[in-house]
């Protein structure tokens, strides 16, 4: 009895001392660390999102740029920072690609770190050189079927967002389409506009001006509604394809072991942040869908079921990073 006395008071003991902490957080400065380099959309969306988060903890929030390695850098760097929510990773799609992507990583994909809350997601679209006698997704999905061989497609790399979203498609409709990878976004973008290759999918905030311009023609982007970038287009699930959907999404991360009520006070902020309507109206500016409906709970099984769904599709086209 007197055990179970004891261990009962030191149960209470470290529920009051959580509680402690997370009402005195945060003191001091919180990162938030970005795995992409300044100017991308998802460093954009950080440095919309810190300002109003910091005014909410009331304490500044400094967005730090950890590129390379398809994001990887920057989730090691906040898997091995101290649990103590003082840095925070805004994680992509790519955190949920790399856990079967890579053979080693320097950190546990499923279990470093703990979903926070989904913040937003950035549409992709379908585009292709103007040349391309196709004007919608199924009558390109046709063309491709019939001739294989004959497309050829752009991405940021083997195993980036825009490459898997291409081999998303291939999976679900069995199609054959050669991938060419090139060193970022940009130059795969040029490479389309200049007729060397003839399709890629695209985040919407850096595709739109080309669509806009003429130098790409859009036939679908990738989310379940349409984007506010390029409200005439249609999305795939309208273009005829109900069981096709993808983002470039951005999760905040905290390392595993961070105290629960850190986690939800960081959560409720993160919340009113993106529900602010000035957030809102900048992120809607430059085509990213803030996701005002998230929590800790929605956005663990989100990742978790995106991370099963991209390593279906990664195991089926053998696609492999060391």
């Amino acid at each position: 009895m007197k055990r179970l006395l004891a261990q009962v008071g030191i149960g209470a003991l470290i529920s009051l001392s959580a509680q402690a902490q997370a009402a005195a957080y945060p003191d001091h400065p919180v990162r938030l660390v970005v795995g992409f380099a300044a100017g991308g959309s998802t460093d954009l969306v950080a440095r919309i999102v810190a300002n109003k988060l910091g005014a909410l903890l009331g304490q500044p929030v400094v967005v730090e740029n950890k590129a390379g390695a398809g994001g990887t850098i920057a989730t090691d760097v906040v898997a091995k920072s101290p649990a103590d929510g003082y840095t925070l990773l805004l994680g992509t799609s790519s955190h949920a690609i790399n856990a079967t992507l890579y053979k080693r990583l320097p950190y546990d994909p499923v279990n470093a770190l703990v979903p926070v809350s989904i913040v937003a997601a950035v549409p992709m679209v379908l585009a292709v050189n103007p040349s391309v006698k196709a004007n919608t997704a199924k009558e390109l999905v046709d063309d491709i079927r019939k001739n294989p061989g004959k497309y050829s497609y752009g991405s940021a790399g083997k195993g980036s967002a825009l490459h898997m979203a291409v081999e998303l498609l291939e999976y679900q409709e069995h199609l054959s389409i050669t991938h060419v990878p090139f060193r970022g976004a940009s130059q795969a973008i040029q490479s389309v506009i200049s007729g060397d290759i003839q399709l890629i999918t695209d985040a919407v905030s850096t595709a739109a001006p080309m669509v806009q311009s003429g130098r790409l023609k859009a036939l679908a982007v990738t989310t379940s509604t349409r984007s506010s970038a390029l409200p005439n287009v249609p999305t795939m699930k309208e273009a005829g394809y109900p069981n096709y959907e993808t983002s470039l999404w951005n999760m905040a991360m905290v390392p595993r072991g961070t105290p629960a009520p850190v986690v939800e006070k960081l959560s409720a902020a993160l919340q009113s942040a993106v529900k602010d309507p000035e957030v809102r109206q900048r992120m809607e500016r430059i085509g990213v869908q803030p996701i005002v409906d998230s929590n800790a709970d929605k956005a663990a099984k989100f990742v978790q079921a995106e991370t099963r769904r991209w390593a279906e599709v990664i195991k089926a086209a053998n696609i492999e990073l060391d």
